[in-house]
């Protein structure tokens, strides 16, 4: 294990963690047991919109980290400007790779080299991004979806399904996910069902799980649209005073 990194702030640190060198982490922060950090990753850096406040803004919110997570090698995982900036268990940030302020990364989480999340969006369990690809701020990719290499990704990305393209846009839904999770034939079943028909298990199931995460990340986030009219922007101007 190399030198420990360079800590500011209060830090919550589990066990077994693997500091490469340069890495520097700023609190408030928990961190989990198991996780990797490359050389040069930075957590808990200010972002952009914080120093827009200038010295108005005082950091309330706090990274969280959970467990057997992968950062590589210069990966930027920002403090939040409201409540959290959070990354679930065993998901990998490939190398130079961006988790902007307040996004929230579920697990199982595949992350590619190059990769930029945009602030408050969401990432659920099994999905990823493929090499060189960005995710739009506010956007949500639903669980078992993937986007493809150097994919832009402006829109929420349904469950299941497999994006491309720049503006992303639907292929066919992302079978390899389906297996990789892990999803016994019962679930399969019901995934396959819900998918051609929209019907919700109504057992508790992974995938009625599934939906009800991703309809409660949707209403998190807010849907990007084009401003066409004056009355447009008084919406969205209302809009971000409520967010804010």
């Amino acid at each position: 294990m190399a030198k420990g990194p360079t800590i500011i702030g209060d830090i919550e640190m589990g066990r077994r963690n693997t500091f490469e060198q340069g890495v520097v982490i700023s609190g408030p922060a928990v961190i989990g047991d198991d996780n990797f950090f490359g050389a040069y990753s930075v957590i808990g850096g200010r972002c952009r919109q914080a120093h827009r406040q200038g010295t108005a803004w005082q950091r309330k919110g706090m990274v969280r980290i959970g467990s057997g997570n992968y950062f590589g090698e210069h990966t930027v995982m920002h403090a939040p400007v409201g409540r959290a900036t959070v990354i679930g268990d065993n998901s990998s940030v490939g190398a130079g790779s961006l988790l902007a302020h307040d996004s929230r990364v579920g697990s199982q989480v595949t992350l590619s080299v190059h990769c930029s999340v945009g602030g408050h969006s969401v990432l659920l369990d099994w999905s990823g991004l493929g090499i060189g690809s960005s995710l739009h701020p506010r956007t949500v990719m639903g669980h078992w979806s993937f986007a493809g290499m150097a994919a832009a990704v402006t829109r929420t990305v349904g469950i299941g399904q497999l994006v491309v393209g720049t503006p992303a846009s639907f292929l066919r839904l992302n079978y390899e996910a389906f297996v990789r999770s892990g999803l016994d034939s019962t679930a399969l079943t019901q995934l396959r069902e819900f998918l051609e028909t929209g019907r919700i298990p109504e057992d508790p199931s992974p995938v009625s799980a599934a939906v009800s995460e991703f309809e409660a990340a949707q209403s998190h986030t807010v849907r990007n649209r084009v401003l066409r009219s004056w009355s447009d922007v008084e919406m969205e101007r209302s809009r971000m005073m409520v967010h804010d």
